[in-house]
């Protein structure tokens, strides 16, 4: 029993070991961007002038985003400017025990038609806020000390947005998700002083800090300008759920640009402060709520846009992460329409707000004029801010478990958005395609395992050509296509970015004149059909107790001689869509399809040479008939063992028999 526990036990360890071999593409970066450990926090793509540009502590850079080692200062592609810290708020942040006294980058903005780029900046513990020329990243005014734009600390979840348009008078200004204080328990959306040739215009705006019906613990994510109103989305402790239960939910939350606060009530306070539950679950009899925010980005979709998003579970070991899409429209229909949440008490629950109970201005609606709104709907407004149902989305796009996915960018191919996610947990990206019209409407095309990346700060892409990733060390560039790691007509010619060369049988970056020249195959996730007459075979000889690995692609399923093939101690189905087979024999030559969406996309024609007694005529017969033998050898002395197991047993109660050893038995 001991050998035959062993035999097993060593056959799934080289099963395993096996499989691994057989892991992920590893994809490797086109250039490479440092100039050593700086910690490249933030990047900023503009595609109009096609530079990257890229803060860290005590630096900022500006790069051709088509080639970010292109640094040669002559070429007008590169620029750098150097952020310092004088030494006296250098000294003083020391002195007051702190450890972060540099002068890091955390929020950047183009603005003038992206001639100026803002830039704020921790400074040794004391925000500075400057404006740089966006082409030279010169100076074009002396830094300003800030309060309340962006954080001093690097660990802070927070989030910034300019508005250049639509503020009262139409002064720019940065609307801020943010904590301050000494604590840093002042959570706030923040609106600076409206400044207007020197002069303070208009007040700050922000919530109320002291009542965590307005924000409760919030990890601010992103934050948008969209027509009137600036969106935030974070996740923050639920304040519905009461004492008894803590929970972490996701919001979206808006505000009115116009809002300059109300006259006696909620004065330099938000008046139009709305807000309401993110919901992304599976769907089931017990669904999975992935209730904690991750990261976002913002699709325009023409007659609506799209936010898509990463959100987890609380614990990831449990559940993992998933990503989903909520749209404009409807965040907006239910804070334009939907009920409210109310408390009826300081302790009590919270109850549904009956219609008639809201007034006429109905809180969330823009006035030209919040200073003239009647206090009556003011008071009604500072706690009523909570939405009663939450913006559902439909069904994620991916579900993956004991995964967190931190970092979402995404693209617009023709009508498919496709969407890349970064795992933190596994340093894996996925890509994945996006449409409408049809009831499967999403792809995971791909997977990519990233080679010694390190933790991941920022993530963003250059529509159509790369993906750049920042950590500790570094700024990655990585292709979006990745065309050449396809290999076969179906994984290529669904995604966006290839097509298929049918006399190469091999897979390029499409190009526009693939579309209508013969012996190319361009397709789209949404249609798959193209690729019939193009599927790829193979024809694959083997030899007894050879091991086979019939390569394939993601959410496949396989076919052996018209039979459905299903997982079992001869064959294992890698997560990569592939077939192993363990020790062929005679039985398993024949036709082994791989299908994907009920279509072929590789057939294997594999014959197994099981004649007895035949000279070898090749390096590769004689082998396998000396694993053949191996074999045989192995199952001979597990055989002889279990004779000897069974003498050891049974010798005793053998009367008529003696035995003088395990080959001769005497009969008397």
């Amino acid at each position: 029993m001991m050998s035959s526990q062993l035999l097993s036990v060593d056959i799934l360890i080289f099963a395993l070991h096996f499989l691994e071999a057989f892991t992920l593409s590893t994809i490797f970066p086109e250039n490479v961007f440092t100039v050593g450990r700086l910690a490249y926090r933030r990047l900023l793509l503009d595609p109009q002038s096609a530079s990257l540009y890229v803060g860290a502590n005590g630096h900022l850079f500006r790069l051709w985003a088509y080639n970010i080692n292109a640094t040669a200062s002559t070429d007008g592609l590169y620029a750098h400017a150097e952020l310092p810290v004088s030494r006296s708020d250098a000294e003083e942040c020391r002195q007051a025990g702190h450890v972060e006294c540099v002068n890091g980058v955390r929020l950047m903005f183009l603005k003038e038609g992206h001639q100026a780029l803002l830039v704020c900046s921790s400074n040794a513990m004391k925000p500075q806020l400057r404006e740089l020329d966006a082409l030279s990243l010169e100076e074009r005014s002396s830094p300003e000390n800030v309060i309340g734009v962006c954080s001093a600390h690097v660990d802070l979840n927070t989030t910034a947005v300019l508005v250049e348009w639509g503020n009262p008078d139409d002064i720019p200004a940065i609307y801020s998700g943010i904590r301050t204080g000494l604590i840093l328990d002042n959570n706030l959306i923040y609106r600076p002083p409206l400044i207007k040739n020197s002069k303070e215009v208009y007040s700050s705006m922000r919530t109320i800090y002291t009542d965590s019906k307005w924000l409760y613990e919030p990890d601010f994510v992103a934050s948008f300008d969209i027509d009137k109103y600036v969106y935030f989305f974070f996740r923050e402790v639920a304040i519905e759920r009461g004492n008894c239960e803590r929970v972490v939910f996701s919001r979206v939350a808006r505000i009115c640009k116009k809002d300059i606060g109300g006259k006696n009530v909620l004065r330099q306070v938000w008046t139009t402060f709305v807000k309401a539950r993110l919901n992304c679950s599976t769907s089931s009899k017990f669904p999975v709520y992935f209730n904690e925010l991750q990261s976002l980005q913002i699709v325009d979709g023409g007659s609506d846009s799209l936010f898509y998003a990463t959100l987890t579970t609380p614990e990831i070991s449990l559940g993992g992460s998933a990503v989903c899409v909520f749209s404009l429209s409807n965040i907006n229909q239910l804070l334009d329409h939907g009920y409210f949440l109310e408390q009826t008490s300081s302790d009590g629950g919270w109850i549904t707000t009956p219609s008639k109970n809201v007034p006429e201005h109905r809180p969330g609606t823009c006035a030209t004029n919040s200073a003239s709104v009647p206090d009556s709907s003011l008071h009604f407004a500072r706690s009523h801010l909570l939405m009663a149902d939450a913006v559902s989305a439909d069904l994620p796009l991916l579900v993956l478990r004991d995964e967190l996915l931190t970092h979402i960018a995404v693209d617009t191919v023709e009508d498919i958005n496709v969407i890349f996610v970064y795992s933190h947990s596994s340093q894996k990206l996925h890509k994945i395609a996006h449409w409408f019209g049809a009831d499967k409407n999403s792809k995971l095309l791909a997977t990519y395992a990233l080679k010694n990346n390190g933790v991941v700060f920022a993530m963003t892409l250059l529509p159509g050509e790369f993906v750049y990733l920042s950590g500790e060390d570094n700024v990655a560039q990585y292709l979006l296509s990745q065309c050449s790691l396809y290999t076969t007509c179906a994984q290529c010619a669904v995604d966006p970015y290839c097509s298929w060369n049918t006399a190469r049988g091999l897979c390029y970056k499409r190009e526009q004149a693939h579309l209508s020249t013969a012996g190319w195959v361009s397709s789209s996730p949404k249609d798959v059909n193209k690729c019939l007459g193009h599927v790829k075979r193979m024809t694959t000889n083997a030899y007894v107790g050879d091991t086979l690995h019939l390569t394939c692609v993601a959410q496949s399923k396989w076919i052996f001689n018209t039979e459905s093939v299903s997982p079992s101690s001869k064959r294992q189905l890698t997560t990569e869509g592939g077939l192993v087979i363990f020790n062929v024999s005679g039985t398993d030559s024949g036709i082994y399809e791989c299908n994907v969406d009920e279509q072929a996309v590789m057939i294997y024609e594999i014959t197994v040479d099981d004649a007895e007694c035949v000279q070898p005529t090749s390096i590769a017969q004689f082998k396998s008939k000396y694993r053949e033998w191996c074999q045989k050898f192995a199952k001979y002395k597990h055989s002889t063992e279990k004779w000897q197991l069974w003498y050891d047993r049974n010798a005793a109660n053998c009367p008529k028999q003696r035995f003088t050893d395990f080959n001769h038995v005497i009969i008397e």
